[in-house]
């Protein structure tokens, strides 16, 4: 093993900020949809110049899972934040503030699905430069940047774009489609003076202002605490998305495209946000699986069961089983001149569930990174391509003593440190 430093990871930053910022705790599993669907009633619309505002910032990015005309071309992954409000013992709002809720969404075109995992909020993770903490506590240490490391490092799963908003938006949201309706499936009562929410919803088969709603999916005062409300944002999330196919819903665009952006901030651009509405608008509910990260209750922590959740991650986000992954071959050549750099990522693909069988060095170094694929491996070659940069993969398909073949090159040498790092026990 080589004992070069480990490169510390730093935050990608934001691309585009929408409005002025993000106020207060938002479920992010009914903003996700509301946000893309917003981006088609923009295409059919032809209203794009109204977003104006904002900033852009660049980052390096994969051009090639978009095209030009509003057409989706490859998975992306999506991680929607949610933040909460700090209030300080004179009851002023604290400029800290956690992740309230966070949801990795999915978006697969090749098989025209959107898988979401909903991550609970008190989920034990090593956030990077911090230790182990409550995920949570990412954004209150790093914002949208380190929140995305934390959830690619405790996933193993590269998260490509973000989405951060406040609670205001979504009771915004919901009153610009005219409310939705839900059978609230028992009497809910709670107060909170501090934190300015007041519950008192009856059961029943109903339709839910903004206000309501929002109390609806807040509300965890009972034995099922954060779980039972996870439940409750997946049965509203959808509940709205019917409402949202409808189109009806399209003269609202204006209404839903003021209470989008006040409070949001995304690295997403406006044209990319489009493609991903126009892709979700052609979806029915059948084509959208929506699951909580498996796990137990422990004092002061969630704590993840990866013997479930582990095939649950290589499902939803690269449609790969844990036993073609194990049956699949794997070799590594370093031909960056990087001491040990073959070895260290070996042992991260490993703990990914990659089966590498040989270690080497190449008779020569190279400039690009290569994927081979010599059995016609391709979900594991994709696959393999999301936790090494995405290279150029070549497929070769012949008789072979593995499957596939690696060669990492000085490219791979200056990125390793960006790419997730997989905390699974």
């Amino acid at each position: 093993m080589s004992d070069e430093p480990v490169v510390p990871i730093s935050p990608r930053p934001p691309r585009r900020d929408w409005g002025w910022g993000v106020r207060a705790g938002l479920p992010a599993l009914v903003v996700f949809l509301f946000g893309f669907t917003l981006g088609a009633y923009l295409a059919v619309a032809r209203q794009a110049q109204t977003f104006t505002g904002g900033r852009v910032v660049d980052r390096p990015r994969d051009e090639q899972s978009f095209s030009w005309p509003l057409r989706l071309t490859q998975r992306v992954n999506i991680l929607v934040i949610g933040t909460d409000v700090t209030i300080g013992p004179r009851r002023q709002v604290l400029p800290v503030a956690r992740a309230d809720s966070l949801l990795l969404v999915s978006v697969d075109p090749e098989n025209g699905k959107i898988n979401a995992l909903s991550i609970p909020r008190d989920t034990r993770a090593v956030i990077p430069g911090v230790g182990v903490s409550k995920i949570n506590a990412a954004y209150a240490f790093g914002g949208p940047g380190l929140t995305v490391r934390a959830v690619e490092d405790l996933l193993g799963v590269r998260v490509d774009y973000y989405i951060k908003l406040g609670p205001a938006s979504f009771a915004r949201l919901v009153d610009a489609i005219g409310g939705v309706e839900v059978d609230v499936e028992k009497d809910m009562r709670y107060t909170d003076t501090w934190a300015g929410l007041r519950i008192n919803l009856k059961k029943g088969l109903q339709v839910l202002d903004g206000a309501q709603a929002e109390g609806y999916i807040r509300f965890r005062h009972d034995a099922l605490g954060d779980i039972g409300r996870v439940e409750r944002q997946q049965k509203i999330l959808l509940a709205i998305f019917r409402k949202l196919k409808n189109p009806a819903m399209l003269v609202r665009a204006p209404q839903l495209i003021r209470a989008f952006t006040d409070n949001t901030q995304t690295n997403l651009t406006l044209p990319e946000i489009m493609s991903l509405g126009m892709f979700a608008l052609r979806l029915e509910e059948a084509d959208i699986q929506v699951a909580t990260l498996p796990g137990t209750f422990a004092p002061n922590f969630w704590e993840p069961d990866w013997s479930r959740a582990r095939p649950l991650v290589l499902d939803y986000f690269h449609g790969v089983s844990p036993q073609v992954l194990a049956e699949t071959t794997i070799e590594l050549l370093n031909a960056s001149g990087v001491p040990g750099l073959a070895r260290r990522t070996a042992g991260r693909l490993e703990r990914l569930g990659f089966r590498i069988v040989r270690i080497g060095t190449a008779k020569e170094t190279a400039a690009t990174t290569v994927i081979i694929d010599r059995a016609g491996k391709d979900a594991v070659t994709r696959l393999l391509a999301e936790f090494l940069g995405k290279p150029q993969i070549l497929r070769q398909v012949q008789a072979a003593d593995v499957d596939i073949t690696v060669l990492l090159a000085r490219d791979f040498a200056a990125v390793s440190s960006t790419l997730p790092r997989p905390t699974w026990p």
